[in-house]
């Protein structure tokens, strides 16, 4: 079987495993965000309570079915695990643990929810998306992908280079029942041309970015495991070694988001922070990003995800359609 030539690999049930979350967790509002962000692949699927998405882990592709069997204050969540090939007793736990703390299973947002209790713009926003989680990668190349593919440029445009880098280059699983397509490895990438990935990905100057960023991801660089033991700082250094990868980049990948502004929700921290629009969006991101620093500390990632998955609710509050931006 196969779609646009690649291969569909069929995977088939290997595992299972249940575990706990840290109340409170919502399940829908961290997998099925709100403003329609998905997890680990934009072929993922949720319906009826239920996530079908793919992974890598080692190297080999993964399918994972993922559901709630608790409770907003009881949280408990299953997640069978499918592969091409048998899983040894340590691939299990790497597997497990990969998915609990991609899933921010054990972070206790008591700190978070306390802080914004006194604050103006979370206020309201944490009481609509009470228990949402943000979520990380479970694995680093498609996080730099992502990056790279946003740098630049309006969504549209990112959009068009992600959906054609995943059907020209990625890989495809079939499990469950469903098929979808995964981002291509490091290793793929590193193979191909500046020229073949601006000609069928249309990357423009992104391609050598981006195979460069393989090459140097295949040889020796920390990886999304390694990148979680580090102290957020040191994270973002070690990435920002890469070509291509800026701040923005950076903090958009890090294991423990940043505040990653971008001139589009520069727009929406001005009108939040000073009432106003800026004239420049690019040149008050720097000004912004310590106001956010100041105001949130450790918890600045967390307030910009719950901001943008509350747009609409947020912009009555307030009196400005911050959608539109």
């Amino acid at each position: 079987m196969s779609m646009a030539g690649v291969m569909v690999l069929l995977l088939k049930e290997t595992f299972s495993v249940e575990f706990d979350a840290v109340p409170p967790y919502s399940f829908e509002l961290t997998l099925h965000k709100p403003a329609g962000w998905w997890w680990s692949t934009p072929d993922e699927i949720f319906e009826d309570g239920v996530c079908w998405t793919v992974t890598r882990f080692n190297g080999e592709l993964l399918g994972l079915k993922i559901w709630s069997t608790g409770t907003l204050q009881k949280p408990r969540m299953h997640c069978a695990v499918y592969s091409k090939a048998k899983v040894g007793n340590l691939e299990k736990q790497g597997i497990t643990r990969m998915v609990k703390r991609a899933l921010k299973a054990e972070e206790d947002l008591t700190e978070f929810y306390r802080l914004s209790r006194r604050d103006d713009i979370l206020r309201g926003v944490v009481k609509d998306l009470y228990g949402m989680h943000t979520v990380g990668w479970p694995e680093l190349f498609p996080a730099l992908i992502l990056a790279v593919t946003l740098q630049m440029a309006p969504m549209k445009r990112s959009n068009q280079m992600m959906d054609l880098l995943v059907e020209y280059f990625g890989d495809k699983a079939s499990f469950d029942g469903k098929t979808m397509r995964y981002w291509p490895s490091a290793e793929t990438i590193a193979a191909k041309s500046v020229k073949e990935l601006q000609t069928k990905a249309k990357l423009g100057y992104r391609a050598g970015n981006l195979v460069a960023i393989a090459e140097v991801l295949k040889d020796d660089f920390p990886t999304m495991d390694e990148l979680w033991a580090m102290e957020p700082e040191e994270a973002k250094k070690k990435l920002l070694t890469l070509r291509g990868i800026g701040d923005y980049s950076a903090e958009l990948v890090m294991p423990r988001m940043g505040f990653p502004l971008d001139v589009w929700s520069a727009k929406i921290f001005h009108v939040l922070f000073y009432d106003k629009e800026p004239e420049n969006p690019r040149d008050v991101i720097p000004a912004l990003k310590k106001v956010a620093e100041q105001r949130w500390g450790r918890w600045r990632g967390y307030a910009f995800v719950y901001v943008l998955n509350d747009l609409p609710a947020l912009s009555k509050r307030i009196g400005v359609d911050l959608t539109l931006f």
